[in-house]
């Protein structure tokens, strides 16, 4: 059994014909010492995404595509699913490595991010998360993800998390079980927060490691309310039954806040200028 580690990163999509190819490259071209296990899975879409895939799924197995990891195998599936974490459950349930993480399909990695992730020791985490960038439709750096160490206080404010940054254990996924398919939006968010309710061990990379692009078409803007709705629904089933030090409550809004809405300031400042 080879000692490199494999790294198995999903990505869910539907109709992102426009990014996709962008999103498999920047996985495809990962470049360091473990093997990757990519799986697609697609929600049946009926722009090019398809052909996209196919594109990348021809060149890695037949040969044509140069990688530079130790590795690449290449999968995906398109048909009807539920939703993003209907497809991203399904995709899990698949997976090789030891190490997991999603990519959306509008999404990409930094280079060298992958290299960075499989490089931690594992035996002392069970997640990983870096810094991340939001980049408008075009690509262009906008400003960066407001991230903070992820616990009980930081999350009842807000997301302190940028999704595509975050790895975690493929034991920490059966123990934690699927994402919750009963939310649109914000099933990983949930997932943050039980995570932290179980005690697992956050580690930070104080790196960039991938970009979130941000446009006014793409989920988390267009379904506001929704995400409202679903984080408002989150925090009652997990804060309840659970007392929180409200000076700690406090000093977390205050740090928080100030640095997450001059982020989101200059995010909303850009897209409306696009």
């Amino acid at each position: 059994m080879s000692h490199y580690p494999t790294v198995s990163i999903v990505t869910p999509s539907l109709n992102q014909g426009e990014f996709i190819e962008d999103t498999i490259i920047s996985v495809l071209s990962q470049q360091g010492d473990f093997f990757i296990d990519y799986i697609v899975r697609d929600g049946g879409s009926t722009d090019n995404t398809v052909d996209v895939i196919k594109k990348y799924d021809n060149l890695v197995h037949c040969g044509g595509w140069s990688h530079n990891c130790k590795g690449i195998r290449f999968r995906w599936k398109s048909g009807k699913d539920s939703g993003q974490s209907d497809a991203l459950n399904k995709g899990f349930a698949q997976v090789d490595g030891a190490i997991l993480g999603w990519l959306n399909s509008d999404d990409v990695y930094y280079p060298g991010a992958l290299q960075r992730v499989a490089s931690l020791d594992w035996e002392k985490t069970d997640f990983c998360y870096g810094k991340g960038m939001w980049i408008s439709r075009s690509g262009k750096d906008i400003c960066l993800y407001p991230t903070f160490k992820p616990d009980k206080y930081s999350l009842f404010i807000t997301c302190t998390l940028c999704q595509p940054t975050v790895f975690f254990t493929h034991d920490v996924w059966h123990e934690l079980d699927k994402f919750a398919e009963e939310y649109y939006c914000a099933f990983d968010y949930d997932y943050w927060l039980r995570a932290v309710m179980k005690s697992k061990r956050f580690r930070f990379i104080p790196e960039l490691l991938a970009k979130s692009r941000m446009y006014p078409q793409n989920k988390s803007l267009s379904s506001q309310t929704t995400v409202s709705k679903e984080i408002v629904a989150i925090k009652k089933s997990y804060y309840n039954q659970i007392y929180l030090n409200p000076l700690l409550l406090l000093g977390y809004n205050f740090f928080v806040n100030r640095y997450a809405d001059k982020q989101v300031g200059l995010l909303l400042a850009t897209l409306g200028n696009e």
